[in-house]
């Protein structure tokens, strides 16, 4: 565990995340955009269980002959629909922003990056593999995909439904929602740690090692490609040279 630690550092979140923001801002109307998206649909799916005890309670509480029992019943049924379906068309316009948003930003950095490697000195490139480099950046790339992903599609809908859901249940029911508060908060903690502690440079190590393997299969390869062929063309030659030897002297003797 201690060469797994020794290989992420203590500020490689920040750094991270500060790049990440960086080309965030390059956006700033559609990252709000779809900031305010998930927020909507995100607090639609908080509401619905607050208006799914209206159902239950009016149903509880009525009678189907009764014209007082459908009025609060039909109401909180039709808003449960409301809320469900404009819960999905918002994730539905999410998942289409994100799309432009996440290919926009993948674009630029693959972009900068192999800018920024081409202006390396010859000798740079002379000792480097050149399959470990390119895998270093489309893997990069692929990386901030997730992130993007993890960032505006899990934790900030699940941040926005523990707060309200906490909030909901505060309002409700006090002790049970310094209860769900507190856990929470313990739990959150705790994964915080994990990740940081053991995920983060056990997926250091892997990236590494990953980095080594496909370049080194990658520079195998396309290194042997033209080796391989020149000695097949050679040996091909060479034996083309001898067969014709070989039947030459043949003609000879029988002449």
């Amino acid at each position: 565990m201690s060469r797994i630690r020794t290989l992420f550092r203590a500020d490689a979140l920040g750094k991270v995340l500060g790049f990440t923001f960086r080309h965030w801002a390059k956006q700033p109307w559609r990252a709000a955009l779809i900031g305010l998206l998930v927020l909507s649909a995100t607090l639609a799916e908080a509401l619905s269980p607050i208006f799914a005890g209206r159902l239950v309670d009016a149903v509880a509480s009525g009678s189907g002959q009764d014209d007082a029992f459908w009025s609060p019943a039909v109401s909180a049924f039709l808003t449960m629909v409301a809320l469900y379906v404009s819960a999905v068309v918002l994730r539905q316009f999410v998942f289409f922003n994100l799309i432009t948003f996440t290919l926009r930003i993948m674009n630029d950095v693959i972009s900068n990056a192999f800018q920024r490697v081409q202006r390396f000195s010859t000798d740079w490139h002379a000792n480097s593999f050149a399959g470990s480099t390119v895998r270093k950046i489309t893997r990069g790339s692929g990386a901030l995909d997730l992130l993007n992903d993890t960032l505006l599609i899990a934790l900030l809908p699940s941040l926005v439904m523990l707060v309200g859901a906490t909030v909901i249940l505060g309002l409700a029911w006090p002790v049970m929602g310094l209860v769900v508060g507190v856990g929470s908060l313990i739990y959150v903690s705790v994964t915080l740690w994990l990740s940081v502690a053991f995920v983060a440079p056990a997926g250091a190590l892997a990236n590494t090692w990953d980095t080594r393997m496909g370049g080194a299969l990658a520079d195998a390869v396309s290194c042997a490609r033209k080796p391989f062929w020149r000695a097949s063309s050679a040996s091909g030659a060479s034996g083309r040279g001898a067969s014709g030897s070989v039947a030459r002297s043949m003609a000879a003797r029988r002449a």
